[in-house]
């Protein structure tokens, strides 16, 4: 019987339709195509799961895929050990960099560089991508304090949505849309509907009734506009008359065209007219117009650049065509792709996306503001985490007043789609304004060790996890001018308390607001006989409990923290009845409602992670040791906070 199944499963992997499959998955592969041909690929293991070329490229693609970099890191781990795979430490980088662990990532490129095999461009890629390593470590230092949410709509899971376009009233967004929705089916490059092919690229809008509420669910803008060719908003006047577009037809022409309307319906757009000027045989893929309405802010690949694609500037005429067109120089552009540039309404501040600079990988985005005095160029700033990841973000773009800014990127989807952020504040200067909070924790009047969360106290989002410094008790962190926010102390011993902090919408400059949160013991208060202290802890416990009910975030919940508002210090032991029941203290890394984004895989370093979801929907990450006693358990969750799993606590399960 074991012969026969070894003989049928050969055929079966020896047949037409098997032999089909891969060459089609193969064919994907080798477009790009990787979240395709990961389908495929997965098939054809598991009807042959010893073939170490299908496990290879399926390692591969689940690098391309953002919440398959683990599982891609594992099966590359296993190919390794074969011969016959000379790019597979690269591959083990790549999902490494891409996962943000950016030390192991630079040992394995450099492994890498080692073997024969990197030479040429793929040695100066390894470099560059080592060089992106070495940026994202200092990046991730100096995280920025801000709100960024995606905006559904228009984001949805089925179509890719970038390139957003927000009117200068703040009341309609223009963006690209990818997807069943757009004109056309599936067609390749030649417009001819093809399996390898993909939805053509459409131009839609949505629209709110203000500058700061949801927007209405989005649609295509014009069939003037749209075609069965690729189309994509780049930017609109600070007029809000002319519309910049990028079209691609099939003669492979790629260029930037213009639409003008007389009123505010969108009906009224004319169709395309190419820019006269700038456009040439190579690609022109992105513009934007200054606020003078005469300088033209565009991306071309043309020859004469720095490498790659160059950011340009041209000067509108009296004819309505551009002249005087020139590079911006070395300090904008690399031997790197630079792409999506935008002006900002002052005139001097230049929003531009680049794959060279400071960024830790793919396109990042970066400012860089004009000097007039010196009539140059100062040096590009990569605006940081987390508006730039380790995938690919790009089109920036910022409401004339600098309140919120927009831009695209995959990093939410496990299948590479695109979705549009909305951020707040949008301009760098305002996302740069200081204001710090330095905080001290004293516990029984003494400086103490504790975990501090804020949160954004109108919408509840929680913003950070920090550790006070072990003899001070100190903890810094940057506020934004005009907004509230909420102050959760955790210490060993004692129920989380809350606290709020108001920063003044004036704040201008560096303003220091210097802030202490006291966590007293009922025995301390009573030694000091302090009965109203007493009193007043046990009405912030019975508030906690509240907010702790009301907490409906993904991820972190504080009702996930299991103190009872009638105990003042954790149980350093377990009762008879919870030993006899089989409880054990645990320590739990993680708790979400939508676990796929939830990354743990480096704390396998200290333990298996095992995960269980209970009947209210929320799964969690419990840390595989038990323990006894509580400070037993506290000595791994340390562990776990110095590994950067700040959210680690004690439960008792």
């Amino acid at each position: 019987m074991l012969l026969l199944a070894v003989s049928g499963f050969t055929q079966e992997a020896n047949s037409n339709a098997f032999k089909k499959s891969l060459y089609n998955a193969d064919i994907l592969f080798e477009d790009g195509q990787y979240l395709r041909a990961l389908a495929l690929y997965d098939s054809l293991g598991d009807i042959d799961p010893e073939s170490n070329l299908i496990q290879y490229k399926i390692g591969i693609c689940n690098v391309h895929k953002s919440n398959g970099r683990d599982k891609a890191y594992d099966i590359l781990k296993d190919v390794s050990a074969s011969s016959g795979f000379p790019d597979v430490k690269f591959w083990m980088a790549r999902a490494k960099h891409l996962n943000y662990f950016f030390e192991d990532a630079i040992q394995l490129y450099n492994e890498y560089l080692e073997t024969n095999h990197a030479r040429g461009a793929n040695r100066i890629n390894t470099l560059n991508y080592i060089q992106n390593c070495e940026n994202g470590i200092e990046l991730m230092k100096r995280k920025l304090n801000l709100s960024l949410e995606i905006l559904s709509p228009p984001s949805n899971p089925t179509n890719s949505q970038y390139s957003p376009v927000i009117s200068p009233d703040g009341k309609k967004l223009y963006y690209t849309n990818r997807g069943p929705e757009s004109r056309g089916e599936i067609m390749d490059n030649t417009a001819k509907k093809k399996f390898l092919g993909n939805y053509y690229e459409d131009v839609f809008v949505v629209e709110r009734s203000d500058s700061t509420g949801p927007f209405n669910p989005g649609s295509g803008l014009s069939n003037k506009i749209n075609s069965l060719e690729h189309e994509a908003p780049l930017s609109i006047s600070y007029d809000n008359k002319i519309l910049f577009l990028y079209k691609s037809t099939v003669k492979n022409e790629e260029d930037i065209y213009y639409s003008e309307r007389e009123d505010e319906a969108d009906s009224s757009w004319s169709a395309p007219k190419k820019v006269k000027g700038i456009n040439t045989p190579y690609w022109e893929g992105h513009a934007c117009l200054a606020p003078d309405g005469r300088t033209l802010y565009f991306s071309s690949d043309r020859p004469g650049g720095y490498g790659g694609r160059d950011l340009y500037s041209a000067i509108r005429k009296s004819d309505g065509s551009y002249g005087n067109v020139r590079n911006l120089g070395p300090k904008v552009n690399t031997e790197f792709n630079e792409d999506a540039p935008f002006m900002y309404s002052n005139g001097t501040s230049l929003y531009f996306a680049s794959e060279g600079h400071q960024s830790m990988g793919g396109y990042d985005m970066h400012y860089i503001k004009y000097d007039s005095a010196t009539n140059d160029w100062q040096e590009p700033i990569n605006l940081g985490y987390p508006i730039n990841t380790t995938d690919d973000d790009r089109f920036y773009y910022i409401t004339t007043d600098g309140s919120f800014g927009y831009f695209s990127s995959a990093r939410a989807s496990g299948e590479n789609l695109h979705d549009i952020y909305q951020i707040k504040p949008g301009s760098f200067e305002r996302l740069n304004r200081l204001v710090i909070l330095i905080g001290t924790v004293y516990i029984n009047d003494v400086p103490g060790v504790a975990v501090i969360k804020i949160a954004d106290d109108n919408t509840g989002k929680q913003l950070t996890t920090l550790v006070t410094d072990s003899t001070t008790g100190e903890f810094v962190y940057s506020l934004n001018p005009c907004q509230r926010y909420k102050i959760v102390i955790l210490a060993e011993g004692f129920q989380p308390k809350f606290d709020y902090v108001d920063v003044p919408c004036d704040a201008e400059g560096i303003l220091r607001i210097e802030h202490r949160f006291n966590l007293y013991s009922q025995s301390y208060l009573a030694l000091k006989g302090d009965t109203l202290g007493i009193g007043l802890q046990d009405e912030l416990d019975t508030k906690l409990k509240l907010v702790m009910e009301e907490d409906n975030e993904p991820g972190f919940t504080f009702s996930e923290l299991d103190v009872s508002s009638e105990q003042e210090l954790e149980p350093e032991t377990l009762t008879d009845a919870q030993m006899a029941a089989g409880l054990r203290f645990r320590v739990q890394v993680g708790a979400y409602r939508n676990p796929g984004k939830f990354r743990y895989g480096f704390l396998r370093s200290l333990d298996f992670v095992e995960i269980k979801t209970y009947d209210d929907g929320i799964t969690r990450y419990l840390m595989g040791q038990t323990f006894l006693t509580r400070s037993e358990a506290e000595v791994l969750r340390m562990k776990c906070i110095e590994l950067g799993e700040w959210d680690a606590w004690i439960t008792i399960r």
